[in-house]
């Protein structure tokens, strides 16, 4: 198998270019996703598509173009305010629940920024739910307050912050009267949100995919700093902790080889032209100026900050234009369930002269491949994890059971599958490590350990944390500053300053689309059972949680006809899908929630079917064009879209 998908590889390489080959990446951790990045970028291709762009990676961008790098998660018996906005970590993050269940404990003031009643809202000294893609707006109203009662730190600001007059004119823009008029928040709430961080310090930020399924992520992340920093919260104990490249340990951005992939293929990759931040023009802009206060590349990396935009290789691959894109190799994701526009992703991957999968499951993309690769799982290969570069930890483990366990397949891990192709393609130099252990003794070698003694002798190694480093060093921004007025954003032809723009669908943007679609629809909520799209196929989770849920508020089932339990369809103008109804008085009547990551395993898996696919997720509702998406970061909106809701008759999901 490696050996004619190697032959195809460099077929498709010799008749089109590099670039025609592109691949799909998911979540880091069950994979080591950098060795792929370092394959692609030995071949030529900067073609790379990553959830990233929508999970993590927007937050940790806009942290580089903010302050020069993106915080380590910082809440400490001394932080005293925490913002939540665009996560529910009672849910999601169960070591990050903890940790903030013990700060309520202590006294420690909650704002909760959300549109449903979650279990955090019900602990919240304010609870803030904002019409769904709203959340600038409500950030920059809160901005206008802190500054205008002049409760923010005049000296980190006077010192430390470029641009706070051009913050404070643009700030002013966003009075009580109209940001409550955008939010539908009561105008008290602003301000005492605003009061509460601006006079509990330290305070930190927990944000999360909430803010990055908004085409206005750019902007709510840019007013959330500015918040940050109007606090005097940035690179302070218990505050947004800046923790820098790890110097113990070699790096991602090193391991990756993003050198090696010439300006000439930068170039060509798809939707940098049109979104520049979250691709190579920003990318390279942003690495001139973290390496010059933290010394080494380091700190996230390029396989999941400069990527090609993913709506844009779909249709590269269907239209041909700007040029073809034949090749797809998709590991540690699933397309046909993640990427917006389900639809438009099918007719891509089937269009594809080859498209490889390598899971551990026959996923609804995989039924769709030439070739299905079964890697290894996470329990048959060792880990170290710097937390992509941001955390002041190093943690390794070798492999809990035997590398190779018995089945019905053969397999590799991944990184064999990676060296395995680069091998037979032309880049023997590049991968002296036979085994993904030895990669680990090379990354290691700065700390003076092999992994096995690592393992045995450190297991877990934590950098002493140190605080204002800006007083010596300045923040690895342009100007040395937290750059309230953004000279990257600037210099790549953006607004440098955070503005509120209303999402392309929505009641307020197109009134005459909300008179047959009348609610709007958000998903991606976490449910604690899954993870992600996966382990729908394990039974006995699946027992827990065996349905997807549509929630709605019950006086607006009531209205529709539906009561709880019942089948219901959701309809955008890109198709329909249904799931069971739930009720849920924490939520705005003309809200609703779908979950997100559905696919049936049981069903039958040849296409048409594709284990139901088609029928439950929520993707295919979604809007993923490029006009609708982040002009920076090429996110696409995934909690503004408008939907009716209607009873199914007569049938089951």
């Amino acid at each position: 198998a490696l050996d004619e998908i190697a032959a195809k590889l460099k077929e498709i390489k010799e008749n089109y270019g590099a670039e025609a080959v592109s691949y799909t990446s998911g979540t880091e951790y069950r994979t080591e996703s950098v060795y792929k990045g370092r394959f692609f970028n030995l071949f030529g291709s900067p073609n790379g598509v990553h959830q990233s762009q929508i999970c993590f990676g927007p937050r940790t961008v806009m942290g580089h173009v903010m302050v020069g790098m993106f915080p380590h998660f910082s809440i400490r018996p001394i932080t005293k305010c925490i913002v939540l906005i665009g996560v529910e970590p009672l849910v999601s993050r169960p070591i990050t629940a903890k940790v903030l269940l013990d700060a309520k404990e202590r006294g420690a003031k909650f704002i909760v920024i959300d549109p449903r009643f979650t279990r955090s809202a019900s602990m919240a000294d304010v609870w803030l739910p904002l019409r769904p893609g709203t959340d600038c707006a409500l950030l920059m109203g809160m901005v206008n307050v802190i500054i205008k009662e002049e409760l923010y730190d005049k000296q980190f600001i006077n010192e430390w912050c470029h641009g706070f007059d051009q913050l404070k004119a643009r700030a002013a823009e966003y009075s009580l009267d109209r940001v409550s008029g955008i939010t539908d928040l009561p105008q008290e709430k602003i301000v005492e949100a605003a009061r509460i961080y601006a006079t509990n310090r330290p305070g930190s930020f927990v944000e999360g995919m909430g803010i990055e399924h908004l085409a206005d992520a750019r902007n709510i992340l840019q007013a959330r700093w500015a918040l940050a920093a109007l606090a005097g919260n940035v690179d302070v104990e218990g505050g947004e902790e800046l923790v820098g490249a790890p110097h113990n340990v070699v790096s991602l951005r090193e391991v990756e080889l993003s050198e090696k992939l010439s300006q000439e293929q930068r170039d060509k990759q798809l939707g940098s032209d049109r979104f520049r931040l979250f691709s190579w023009p920003g990318y390279d802009l942003l690495d001139k100026s973290v390496q010059k206060v933290w010394g080494k590349k380091g700190g996230g990396c390029a396989t999941f900050q400069a990527v090609a935009h993913g709506p844009t290789v779909f249709r590269a691959i269907l239209t041909g234009q700007p040029y073809p894109v034949k090749a797809m190799i998709t590991a540690s994701s699933n397309p046909m369930v993640t990427q917006g526009n389900t639809k438009l992703v099918y007719q891509a991957l089937k269009k594809l002269d080859l498209y490889v999968v390598i899971d551990f499951w026959m996923t609804p993309s995989a039924e769709l491949a030439d070739y299905v690769l079964p890697p290894a799982s996470w329990l048959e290969r060792p880990l170290v994890t710097t937390f992509s570069d941001y955390a002041n930890s190093i943690v390794a483990g070798e492999a809990s059971l035997p590398p190779k366990i018995e089945g019905e397949y053969d397999h590799l891990g991944d990184y064999e599958i990676w060296r395995e192709l680069g091998m037979r393609l032309g880049q023997e130099e590049y991968w002296p490590w036979e085994t993904l252990e030895e990669a680990y003794d090379y990354r290691l070698k700065p700390f003076g350990h092999t992994l096995h003694d690592f393992v045995h002798k450190v297991r877990c190694h934590l950098r002493p944390l140190r605080f204002k480093k800006y007083l010596e060093e300045g923040f690895g921004t342009p100007t040395g500053k937290v750059e309230l007025y953004s000279t990257t954003l600037e210099q790549l032809g953006y607004d440098p300053l955070p503005e509120f723009h209303e999402a392309k669908e929505s009641k307020v943007s197109d009134p005459e689309l909300a008179k047959e679609f009348p609610l709007t629809l958000i998903d991606g909520g976490r449910i604690i059972y899954f993870y992600h799209s996966e382990w729908r196929q394990i039974d006995s989770v699946r027992k827990l949680h065996p349905e997807p849920k549509v929630m709605l508020h019950p006086d607006t089932a009531r209205s529709l006809g539906l009561k709880e339990g019942d089948i219901a369809w959701i309809e955008t103008r890109r198709g329909k899908i249904k799931q069971k109804v739930q009720l849920f008085e924490g939520m705005a009547k003309d809200v609703v929630h779908a979950e997100f990551g559905w696919w049936y395993p049981e069903l039958p898996g040849a296409d048409p079917s594709l284990h139901g696919v088609m029928d439950v997720n929520v993707n295919v509702l979604m809007d993923d064009s490029p006009e609708v998406c982040d002009p920076a970061l090429g996110v696409w909106p995934l909690r503004t879209a408008l939907c009716k809701v209607y009873k199914v008759e007569g049938v089951k999901v």
